[in-house]
């Protein structure tokens, strides 16, 4: 009887027993650690353990699933090791059925890292001695001496294949390519060895459209049939046909299957835009209060790509109408000539006046230096303090702009110049002469973080014989959102007897701001200007201002709330200054 019961007593105690290692060891629950190391190591030791996947993707492992995935995990290790050099880990692990769960732990100590002992690159055939190439090969990742890594290898691989094919090796053999590890020396060696076979050329390119003649589309080309291939090239040639404004998508295609002669035909696909754009705009600025906009443009006016455009701009100030009429020239990307009507009513503070000008220009662009060359015919009414007249100018003009930014609307670091040249003489259609010329630049650094440094200055001299000949609209005047804050648009110049400003023959203004960022798309700014207008040095004083605003940067540009105060000025007024546009 007491044996039985004795019995009963060890199996209840095995069963308890077992039951409670049951409780502690929960197939359900899993928690894995991995010590010793770190960064992109520890991260492709986890992403290799079959555990770790297995758990990720919240399945349910019993006992015997966890124990066999644990015994694979050494080798996973080593695996996961490799690809960063490192081939001689040493590896401690552990499985433990703990209160939580189940618990694998594994320590691993690295070791030294496997150094390359020779790279061997060999390029053959045609391109051989191609530029692009070669630069791969100076920027080829890994040297003799280097820890072998077989991911920057493999990188460096694929890129040489892209390559290839861009600059059109289309038969392009790779004959050996391999990483040889020896671990009884414990170096490693790469051998890469490829024949590029001969390079394609572009073959004919054919437009698939019927709204511009082929010979103008021809012009955008930067190849020739013949010229090697270069699919760098055919990005440009979408940029270019993009920007023209005639279509609004193009499809390029070489056709690298239907490759006759070593030349790869192109075809190049387009959804035209509508031909009649029309605008509208809406502004305001303390220079010219409320300001409304009505723009046209006829895309393409005919076949050759001649463009016409007119708009109409509205403000308190200024009354503005003009006609354009565009004919594209040799380079059409970027070269144009331009016929030119306009009409300009402006009243100021001092003075008012109408002109009407016709005129031509050409327009040429080389990278960011962008030179225009025009002649125009203004005929001018005017008044500038009690005196009206009126005056007629026939004015060739010479300008010259360079623009060199990383961002022409929101400008981190760069800077711009621009130089005019212009004149007239009364004895060619002219009721005065004079020559004048205007130099402007402007600069502005980023400190990241910590703000923005903006500065820009301006001069410009006249020479002529009698001020009082010449129109309003060749004077100079000062003050404004883009002159001297703290002073009305136009307001400063040289003044007559009876105090009133008339403008001057020559010109020096110069401003100085720091902006400081409080947000993502807010900046605080304080800023000094100085300048004015003058005809001579005897009689020149620099006005100034100083001043802070508010600078919201929105796609279009920045916003800029200005208060600026004239503080040389008797009653030191404060001036209310507000502006959109691009930095440059």
């Amino acid at each position: 009887m007491h044996s039985s019961y004795a019995t009963i007593n060890i199996v209840a105690a095995l069963i308890l027993l077992l039951g409670g290692e049951m409780a502690l060891a929960d197939s359900s629950r899993l928690k894995i650690e991995v010590s010793g190391i770190k960064g992109e190591l520890k991260t492709n030791v986890y992403a290799n353990l079959s555990l770790q996947q297995r758990q990720a993707g919240n399945t349910v492992l019993d006992e015997q699933t966890i124990r066999r995935l644990h015994r694979k995990a050494e080798k996973e290790i080593r695996g996961a090791l490799q690809p960063f050099g490192y081939y001689k880990p040493e590896i401690t692990s552990s499985l433990t059925a703990t209160a939580e769960g189940w618990l694998a732990s594994y320590q691993i100590k690295p070791g030294a890292a496997i150094k390359l002992s020779q790279v061997v690159i060999a390029i053959r055939g045609a391109g051989a001695d191609d530029p692009a190439l070669k630069r791969w090969r100076e920027q080829f990742p890994l040297d003799k001496g280097d820890v072998l890594r077989q991911q920057a290898y493999e990188s460096a691989k694929s890129e040489l294949l892209q390559l290839l094919q861009e600059r059109g090796y289309l038969e392009r053999n790779l004959e050996r390519h391999e990483i040889v590890v020896d671990l009884n020396s414990y170096n490693a060696s790469i051998t890469l060895s490829i024949d590029t076979g001969p390079r394609y050329r572009f073959g004919a390119v054919e437009f698939q459209q019927n709204i511009l003649k082929e010979s103008l589309l021809k012009q955008y080309l930067p190849f020739q049939p013949g010229d090697p291939y270069d699919a760098d090239k055919l990005l440009k040639l979408q940029r270019t046909l993009s920007n023209s404004g005639y279509y609004q998508r193009i499809d390029i295609q070489p056709l690298l299957d239907q490759t006759q002669g070593g030349r790869i035909p192109i075809t190049v696909a387009f959804e035209p835009r509508k031909p009649t754009r029309y605008t509208t705009g809406l502004g305001y600025g303390t220079d010219t209060g409320p300001r409304i906009t009505f723009g046209i443009e006829r895309r393409y006016h005919n076949r050759l790509g001649y463009k016409i455009s007119g708009d109409v701009k509205l403000s308190e100030i200024r009354q503005e109408g003009t006609l354009r009429y565009r004919i594209p020239l040799e380079r059409p990307q970027t070269d144009y000539s331009e016929l030119i009507a306009a009409s300009v009513n402006e009243d100021t503070t001092t003075s008012n006046r109408r002109t009407r000008r016709i005129g031509i220009s050409a327009n040429h662009q080389l990278r960011h230096l962008q030179r225009t060359v025009a002649i125009t015919y203004e005929m001018e009414d005017y008044r500038i303090a009690e005196k009206s007249d009126n005056s007629s100018l026939l004015i060739p003009l010479v300008s010259l702009q360079y623009i060199n930014a990383d961002n022409r609307i929101h400008t981190r670091r760069g800077w711009h110049a621009r130089a005019t040249l212009k004149g007239a003489t009364e004895h060619i259609l002219s009721s005065t002469s004079f020559i004048q010329t205007r130099l402007g630049t402007g600069f502005i650094h980023s400190f990241g973080n910590r703000g923005r440094l903006i500065s820009r200055a301006e001069i410009g001299i006249s020479w002529l014989a009698e001020l009082a000949e010449l129109p309003a609209s060749q004077r100079f005047f000062t003050g404004g959102d883009r002159s001297v804050r703290g002073y009305r648009y136009a307001s400063m110049g040289p003044t007559d007897d009876n105090g009133k400003t008339i403008g001057g023959k020559h010109l020096l203004t110069g401003s100085i701001e720091y902006e400081f960022p409080i947000s993502k798309n807010l900046a605080l700014a304080t800023f000094f200007d100085t300048g004015n207008a003058f005809n001579s040095l005897n009689d020149f004083t620099l006005k100034q201002s100083i001043g802070f605003g508010l600078h919201w940067f929105l796609p279009v540009g920045t916003l800029r709330l200005d208060l600026a105060s004239a503080f040389q000025e008797k009653d030191k007024p404060w001036r209310i200054h507000l502006s959109i546009g691009p930095d440059m």
